[in-house]
């Protein structure tokens, strides 16, 4: 819980439009503007979006070592979504100054997934007992 409250803490607070925004082609909906086309450009924020949810995936990994890449990667996904409307919805009401960005979809699932590859590996060495003992799964036989 300390973590997604962190994470909503960082987006989903007033923030002023970052610079890195600025060289990219963005669409608005009702005022609220947006970036559909990803990949436009690279900027530190990319790689903080990668950084921010790679413990979304050691999570995801603790919660359920027997999860799926492809089901991992759909909540990964969906952890980024619920980031991203949330942000635009915000912004709508209270024009809270955040972007909607696809780039942000794409980054945070790659984070997430980063940080379950890295769990899934760290889970065949030695460091397997103490994963196990982290573990949330009630199966703790594995």
């Amino acid at each position: 819980m300390v973590y997604v409250t962190a994470v909503m803490a960082l987006c989903l607070t007033p923030s002023i439009l970052s610079v890195a925004s600025a060289h990219k082609r963005l669409f608005y909906l009702w005022g609220v503007p947006y970036n559909a086309i990803p990949l436009q450009g690279l900027s530190h924020e990319f790689f903080l979006n990668v950084i921010m949810t790679i413990p979304w995936g050691v999570y995801l990994f603790l919660i359920n070592h027997r999860l799926r890449l492809a089901r991992a990667t759909l909540f990964c996904l969906l952890f980024s979504l619920f980031i991203e409307l949330n942000q635009f919805i915000l912004d709508l009401v209270v024009n809270l100054g955040r972007l909607a960005d696809v780039d942000d979809l794409i980054t945070n699932t790659a984070g997430g997934l980063i940080g379950f590859l890295v769990m899934v590996l760290l889970s065949r060495t030695r460091a397997r007992r103490l994963i196990q003992y982290f573990s949330l799964s009630k199966d703790k036989v594995w």
